[in-house]
Parts: structure tokens; sequence; C-alpha cells
């Protein structure tokens, strides 16, 4: 005769096998729907006195296009002052999309404040794919949190990229960097 136990043990031995198998399959169910994992901030010494800090991250356009995005922030320490300049850069697939230059990157918030940004290339660019914008004079009215549009200027018609609110809390990150003494030490 079985006693309670071994009747207990011999029913939920294949419950919780069963169990752990349902568990596995939602885990890798629910991770085929998640988006990539956001980038960390990357600081790289350029020269004696000069750091740049970046956030790099992959996004989608308006039509699913890949884009590579960056957001950077040169810091130049001289002995009298400190200079420091933010950039964008957005790279499209090459002979898929082209650049306008010198048009500038307009920035919308989510609170309907539009913004524009100057081209960096307007005289010379590297690749028709790559476009550069300089953010010095918008820095300031950049979200702390919500979301940006941008209105990205290339010949095939604007393309419309949304950043999300994980990449604005990176740029955040990488617009406090000051760049003192101890990011110069690295």
């Amino acid at each position: 005769m079985l006693s309670v136990f071994q009747v207990l043990k011999s029913v939920l031995k294949p419950l919780m096998v069963l169990g752990v198998f349902l568990l596995a399959i939602t885990t890798v169910n629910l991770s085929a729907n998640v988006p990539p994992a956001f980038a960390r901030i990357q600081q790289q010494t350029e020269a004696p006195g000069q750091v740049v800090y970046q956030a790099r991250h992959t996004l989608k356009d308006s039509k699913g296009d890949a884009w590579q995005v960056i957001l950077y922030k040169r810091i130049k320490q001289t002995d009298n002052e400190t200079i420091a300049t933010t950039n964008l850069r957005l790279a499209g697939f090459p002979d898929a999309v082209e650049f306008v230059h010198p048009d500038e990157l307009k920035i919308e918030t989510d609170r309907g404040q539009t913004l524009t940004a100057p081209d960096r290339f307007a005289e010379k660019n590297p690749a028709p794919n790559i476009g550069e914008y300089q953010l010095n004079a918008v820095v300031n009215q950049l979200p702390e949190r919500g979301t940006l549009k941008l209105t990205l200027p290339v010949r095939e018609g604007d393309r419309i990229l949304q950043i999300p609110y994980p990449v604005i809390l990176e740029w955040q990150d990488v617009l406090n960097e000051t760049g003192g003494v101890a990011d110069f030490q690295s």
C-alpha cells in the first residue's frame, strides 16, 4: 500500500517537470518580443586633455529601415578652459539613403517643441548616407524624460526616427559628463 507521501511524490514530480517546461517556453517567447538591449555610455581618450563620451544605438525609422544613431560629447581641456561640443551622427544603410546638405535636422519633443540643429557636413560629408548635426545650441532644451522625433533630411523623402525614453536617459548621461580630471586619467 502506498503512503500519502509516495502518492504526492508521484503526482508532484510530473507537475514540476511540466512547470519547468512551461516556464522555459514562456521565457523564450517573451525574450523574442523584447527589444535589443540599450548601449552603455562609452568613453574614449582621443588625445591628452580630450575625451569623447558617446551612446550608440540602432533604431528603425518610419519605413522600417535601421539607422545607427550616435550621440557624442567631446570635451577638450586646455590650461585656460574646457570646451565641450555635442553632436548627433546618423548613419543609414549605404546606397539606400542620401542626406541633403546643408539641411538642418528637425527635432520635435513629445511636448510639441520644435528644435533645429545645423548640419556639420554642409561643406563636405564623409559618405552620402551619413549626417551629423551640432547640438550645442539646443542641448539644454532636450528633454530629460519623454521621447523625441527626428525628421531626417534625406533625398528619398524625410524619414522619421523616434528616439525612445531609454535612449533619452542614456543621452542625458552623456550630456551630463563634465570631463573632470578623473575622466582624463583613464
